[in-house]
């Protein structure tokens, strides 16, 4: 029966059928359901131990106190300072419900957590062993597609790990319509867990794609940050069953829309903005299988993506100022620096190899030798801005005008509340995008360094620039340095705008060195792809005169 299925899966999938054939065996299959088993009777057996029992039972003031105790049953009614009692047949009255919410609530943390985590780390030990032994190359000579590889992969290599889930979510479905959720709220619960899954599987994928080779260090870097959107998730789940434990304020709303009001509608929303971001990485995926150097996102869709990206940063930002006139600093502040660090992200997605450069240019060399220089213009503005071969500098400054577009108004709303804050809030926008750009010009010049590696020299680099000032800044500060010194450093980090605040010249001094440090940056890249892209059409020529 079970050959049977794998072999109908396997006609549609062949990638599917090869994972599931491998690791489908009575042996692991009964592992993997006895280990769920387990786990679930050691949670239940530990919940249980934190009932009321006659051993704690105290025969003097025939008192105790347990979180599991029903109050409203007590003696004539009354309470006894939140203090458990018996019934006249030496029973405690328990409070089942709290006692189900709590196991849900448990077991809610461990269902994500396990499948997420189990499934990245047997997806990149999997592609990791896959490209060791040679075989990930013999993979992409078969005439499957990208998705059908990928897809095969995400659902057949974690296939014991799912069937544990599977076997966990009767007692979770069970437990969660007791704590009273209700059949439409846990399918939403489920949905947004299922579709973090599927983002973080398809994630670390991309990762060994793109030369990861640590299973248990990816593992370690997704579990820090995993616990803000499931803990999101679980508030919610808490507040469906008691509204007085939603942990949210009602006020958050994006273009309007109260997503923090209803759970069901939290956990849709979550759900789309992960698919969302799921179709941006086997985007990415696709593209980096069809060709291993060429960059991570085309120039053209990495405006999409911005596109997106500044949509739903301004589905928050808008109503917050636009509707109720008011602004939280600190939640404008959090979405300022989500923002800063996806433009940062561009710079690895669009910086292009050494190689791809050194073409471009030789390239363009010849067309300038054959077309007038005014279309020659013209040419190496698109390519500029559509060549994914070509520097990135400028569609990098794209996507950065992109955001400006929001945030320049959202600066100009703040003048109106506070004219200094606001004044600094544009300073700060103007620095983080030039400080950006800063990074992006010497990632590329680090594209002609003479050293094995380059991609490691090229991120020590940048996260040397990045960590000097704020560290500088940091440790200026304990010792009791100059303010304004302390300020004039973070003017040159991604804190920028927290340089801000001392105002005055030092702002506009911080943003002339910065444009200086810019075009002198720009200059030198120029020089060496001019250069690199004279000397390889003379080799060429030179070899074709042999």
């Amino acid at each position: 029966m079970l050959a049977k299925i794998i072999d109908r899966v396997g006609d549609a999938n062949p990638q599917i059928f090869r994972e599931l054939k491998e690791r489908l065996t009575p042996r692991n299959i009964a592992i993997a359901i006895v280990g769920s088993l387990i786990m679930q009777g050691l949670v239940l057996l530990y919940f249980y131990g934190q009932l009321p029992t006659p051993d704690s039972f105290n025969p003097v003031n025939t008192i105790i106190n347990n979180n599991y105790c029903d109050f409203s049953f007590n003696e004539k009614g009354r309470t006894y300072d939140d203090l458990c009692k018996l019934d006249g047949a030496g029973h405690f009255f328990i409070n089942w419900q709290r006692w189900q919410v709590d196991v849900f609530t448990c077991l809610s943390w461990i269902l994500p957590f396990g499948l997420i985590l189990s499934s990245v780390y047997m997806l990149v030990a999997d592609l990791v062993q896959e490209e060791k032994r040679g075989t990930f190359n013999f993979i992409r000579l078969s005439p499957q597609s990208a998705q059908q590889i990928f897809a095969g992969k995400i659902l057949g290599v974690p296939i014991l790990v799912y069937i544990a889930t599977v076997f966990i979510l009767p007692l979770h479905l069970y437990l969660g319509c007791s704590a009273g959720d209700n059949i439409l709220f846990l399918s939403s619960w489920y949905l947004a867990i299922g579709s973090l899954w599927f983002l973080l599987a398809s994630a670390a994928v991309l990762y060994v794609l793109l030369g990861g080779v640590q299973a248990i260090l990816t593992v370690i870097a997704v579990s820090c940050p995993l616990w803000m959107p499931i803990a999101a998730i679980n508030s919610f789940a808490s507040s469906a069953i008691d509204p007085r434990l939603s942990p949210v304020s009602t006020d958050v709303c994006w273009f309007g829309i109260a997503i923090a009001s209803n759970a069901i509608l939290f956990n849709t929303f979550g759900s789309i903005c992960y698919l969302a971001a799921s179709y941006g990485v086997w985007q990415a995926l696709e593209r980096r299988y069809l060709n291993p150097i060429t960059t991570l996102i085309s120039k053209s869709q990495s405006y999409v993506a911005n596109l997106c990206w500044q949509l739903w940063i301004a589905g928050f930002v808008i109503p917050a100022l636009a509707l109720n006139h008011h602004y939280d600093a600190f939640s404008l502040g959090l979405l300022a620096g989500m923002d800063f660090t996806a433009l940062s992200l561009l710079i690895p997605m669009l910086l292009p190899n050494k190689q791809a450069l050194q073409d471009w240019s030789r390239y363009r060399r010849e067309r300038v030798t054959q077309k007038h220089r005014q279309f020659w213009r013209r040419e190496l503005v698109q390519d500029l801005i559509h060549n994914d071969k070509s520097p990135a500098l400028l569609a990098i400054a794209l996507n950065i005008a992109m955001a400006m577009v929001m945030w320049i108004p959202v600066s100009i709303v703040m003048l109106f509340n506070d004219f200094t804050h606001g004044i600094n809030t544009l300073a700060g926008i103007g620095l983080g995008a030039s400080v950006i750009l800063i990074y992006s010009a010497i990632a590329h010049l680090g594209l002609f360094l003479n050293v094995k590696k380059r991609k490691l020299w090229i991120t020590a680099l940048v996260a040397g620039v990045i960590l000097v000032p704020s560290l500088g800044a940091w440790f200026l500060s304990i010792i009791d340095a100059p303010t304004e010194l302390v300020s004039f450093l973070l003017l040159f980090s991604p804190f920028a705008a927290m340089g801000t605040s001392q105002g005055g010249s030092s702002i506009f001094a911080a943003f002339a060195a910065q444009l200086a440090i810019l075009a002198v940056l720009t200059h030198q890249l120029q020089r060496k792809i001019q250069l690199s892209g004279r000397s390889q059409t003379q080799e060429m020529g030179d070899g074709s005169k042999k």
